[in-house]
């Protein structure tokens, strides 16, 4: 069975594809297919991949930004977890809050509360 990998799907490059699946799951997002070296990952209505590669310095696509049901509870378990983040804004763009941290290959990822429409920025 073939497993390849949408071409439409955003690809972020990981170094140890463990380490940041491990990640990415405490920020809600969900498995939703696999292969070798690779994750697909979905947040919301946002997918993307995880793929497994050396530390080559390219970093691939750009995290999309993210969403999840509670952001003060994920900003609880990120800070008991010692995961840094930037206190919560409140952008016109995200008026529900949105945090920002980085993943363990340091890409920036924004989390924005869900429930709240996101409004494009001016």
């Amino acid at each position: 069975m073939d497993m390849s990998i949408s071409v439409s799907a955003r690809r972020i490059r990981a170094v140890q594809l463990m380490r940041s699946l491990r990640f990415y799951l405490a920020l809600d997002c969900e498995v939703r297919l696999s292969g070798a070296g690779w994750v697909q990952l979905r947040n919301a209505d946002t997918l993307f991949v995880l793929e497994e590669h050396g530390s080559d310095g390219r970093s691939g696509d750009g995290v999309p930004d993210l969403r999840t049901g509670n952001l003060l509870h994920l900003c609880g378990r990120l800070c008991a977890d010692g995961i840094d983040t930037s206190p919560v804004g409140y952008p016109a763009c995200a008026p529900g809050g949105r945090i920002t941290t980085r993943d363990p290959d340091s890409h920036a990822v924004s989390i924005s509360q869900a429930g709240v429409p996101l409004k494009a920025a001016p």
